[in-house]
Parts: C-alpha cells; structure tokens; sequence
C-alpha cells in the first residue's frame, strides 16, 4: 500500500503544497470524526481505548508518510501534529511505533525504491502488516 501511494503520488503530479493541503484535510476529516489523540488512555471504556488507538494508528501513519521524502518534501505548511494535538516527544512516540509495526527500516526502505518485480512482494509485505 505504500509502494502504491507512492506511485499515486508521483503519477498525480501533485505539489508539494497540494500534497500537504490534502494530509492536513485528511488530518482535520480523522480528528473530526474520531477525537484527537489522546496519550494516556486510561480510564476510558473498552468502546473508547480501542477509538483512541485506531487515532493514534491513524496519526502514525500519516506521519509516517509525510516524513518519507519520496512522498512529500516539507517545503510547504503541514501541520499535522497541531490538528491532532500531539507534542513533538508524543509524535515521536506514535512514529516508533507505526515503523515497528510496519517492520524494520530496511523493509520499508525497499518498498520505496520499488522495482516492477519487486512490487507483488512488497505489497504482500504490507498487506501482512495491515
């Protein structure tokens, strides 16, 4: 899937700024529906922990994707971690774990060099990790 958003990405001819435009919408869509994020998770229903982790699953991941060079560039106004309402030190918490769960650097680093053989492995890869 990451492989594929990337070629998306590329094939689009998206900018930068069009690219950031859409990830803070995405952003605002997800805190909108689901709550922002919220670090200490105790105390809530079994209903609302599983809420607060599918946002924090959710705010790694898009972090994740707009730090990868391939896909956006940083040049414009991205503010991600303002509209889920994370610090930096939590950021960097939901970034660990997003890469842990998605497997280690290397892995992730070839799906995005990805080659036209390589692309029914790497997505199998990432399907496992879904």
């Amino acid at each position: 899937m990451l492989a594929d958003l990337i070629q998306l990405r590329k094939a689009s001819m998206l900018n930068d700024a069009q690219v950031a435009k859409i990830l803070n919408e995405i952003s605002r869509r997800i805190v909108r529906d689901k709550g922002p994020v919220v670090m200490d998770i105790s105390g809530y229903s079994e209903k609302g922990f599983k809420r607060k982790l599918v946002v924090q699953a959710l705010l790694g991941k898009i972090f994740y994707l707009s730090e990868l060079p391939e896909f956006y560039s940083r040049e414009s106004s991205l503010i991600i971690k303002e509209i889920f309402g994370v610090t930096d030190e939590d950021a960097v918490t939901l970034r660990t774990h997003t890469l842990s769960e998605a497997g280690d650097v290397d892995s992730i680093q070839k799906m995005v060099g990805i080659s036209d053989s390589e692309q029914s492995e790497d997505e199998s890869f990432v399907a496992s990790q879904e």
